[in-house]
């Protein structure tokens, strides 16, 4: 976290970011490619682990860092999007990056654009911090960065990376279907054309036919492939909202009783599991790395947004998580159905975008105890769904839950934490959970 003045000076370079930038996404390697050949090709300075995925991303590559820095190793952390400013985007060594180092390189860059796309499309936001964050990095001389993409895939920014030594790809299900395809299948594809020639490559697995698509792709790259629920067993011994303790075992003989981590909910289990899977694999590049720096690892990572717990004055319980789409609602689901206690209510603030599925999401939550849903939306967002359009939804699918419908986020939260219920889960969108917590006050 970074004080109030450093915090509005992220805003205020966000906003000079994305007035220089092309608006929205737009798929495609060009504008990328041109910039930071401008700027000397800096993504080529240092190793790389890519994340790629549909959920899980986050939690998986901020682990991987953590154990990596526990290790000794010089470790970047580049992941996206941000909570509260866009400085959270790119840790060294796990602490933020100044903004007023970010402000002198994006001067650099933004001087790369003034002089060179005068007549052309200028690169978006996102391939902007990008930029900036690969040439901190380049400067930085990091030992490895761990970089999350954003949509992800062939065409996303962060596929320019010069040095990739693993690439990993987390569960895959429909998302970005505009851009990525409109079936698994067809958004796998663009996910597993990461995978770099002759490196290795981690898919985690779960569905037959998305493994043979993976495996398909390795040889073709004659890449080394492995697949995580192939070759790697968990079992879950503790969960609670302190974090949770599990076992792990590989097929080559490695064995961990009781890894602990901070990080709560039931899906951080295989997140966590995977980035083990990971440092294993990466020993023989890293040889620091071993079982006491993953135990280490492990027990200081942090990931905010992601079933995080926040402690009322009041004795209720915040649980904050970014779930947006049908499988990581569903998850985001399963582990709420283990922290509430028998006969136990829930009450939810839910807002998010309009390109979701939002109908199929809301129906993962069907089968919890709600006693209410505080339909509302982002501040200032387009892409937030109206609070009137989402509880319209709510209520067709909810016919014994109270569906409020508020669009003024401080009175949904407010609305909220007054109800009857011990516990308030907050969900839908990442936008929302950064909304939220710039809100959240010490009095509630």
């Amino acid at each position: 976290m970074v004080d109030k003045e450093n915090a509005e000076a992220f805003d205020l370079l966000e906003q000079d970011i994305l007035n220089s930038a092309s608006p929205g996404i737009r798929p495609g390697l060009s504008r990328m490619a041109k910039c930071l050949s401008l700027l000397g090709n800096p993504q080529r300075d240092f190793k790389a682990i890519h994340i790629v995925g549909t959920n899980g991303k986050g939690s998986t590559a901020s682990t991987i860092a953590s154990i990596l820095s526990s290790s000794g190793l010089k470790t970047a952390l580049y992941t996206s999007p941000h909570l509260l400013h866009m400085g959270e985007r790119l840790k060294i060594e796990g602490k933020i990056v100044s903004s007023q180092r970010w402000m002198e390189t994006w001067q650099k860059v933004k001087l790369v654009l003034r002089e060179n796309f005068i007549a052309e499309t200028p690169p978006t936001a996102f391939e902007l911090m990008t930029a900036v964050a690969f040439l901190i990095l380049s400067e930085e001389k990091v030992d490895v960065a761990v970089v999350e993409a954003g949509m992800g895939g062939r065409l996303d920014a962060t596929n320019l990376l010069g040095e990739v030594i693993l690439s990993v790809i987390t569960s895959i299900s429909l998302d970005h279907t505009n851009f990525l395809g409109d079936t698994i299948s067809q958004i796998a594809k663009e996910k597993f054309s990461v995978i770099r020639p002759g490196k290795r490559a981690i898919y985690v697995g779960g569905d037959f036919g998305l493994e043979k698509l993976f495996i398909d792709s390795c040889a073709k790259m004659i890449s080394e492939g492995h697949i995580f629920s192939r070759e790697c067993l968990v079992k879950p011994a503790h969960f609670s909202l302190d974090g949770v303790i599990y076992d792990f075992w590989t097929s080559k003989g490695y064995f961990f009783d009781s890894l602990e981590t901070k990080l709560t909910a039931a899906y951080q289990i295989g997140n966590t599991a995977l980035a083990v899977f990971v440092a294993l694999l990466l020993k023989d590049i890293f040889p620091g790395i071993s079982d006491e720096t993953i135990r280490s690892g492990l027990l200081s990572v942090s990931w905010p947004g992601r079933f995080e717990i926040i402690r009322l004055k009041n004795g209720k319980v915040l649980i904050l998580d970014g779930a947006h789409n049908p499988e990581g609602m569903a998850v985001f689901a399963q582990s709420l159905k283990q922290v509430l206690r028998p006969h136990e209510n829930i009450t939810f603030v839910t807002a998010m975008m309009k390109d979701k599925d939002i109908r199929e999401t809301l129906k993962k939550l069907c089968n919890l105890p709600i006693e209410k849903i505080v339909c509302t939306q982002v501040p200032q967002l387009d892409r937030s769904e109206s609070s009137h359009a989402l509880a319209d939804i709510a209520r067709n699918i909810f016919t014994k839950a109270f569906i409020g419908d508020e669009p003024e986020l401080n009175t949904a939260l407010c609305e909220a934490v007054n109800s009857h219920s011990s516990y308030i889960a907050i969900c839908g969108s990442l936008y929302l959970i950064g909304a939220i917590k710039k809100i959240l006050k010490s009095d509630l």
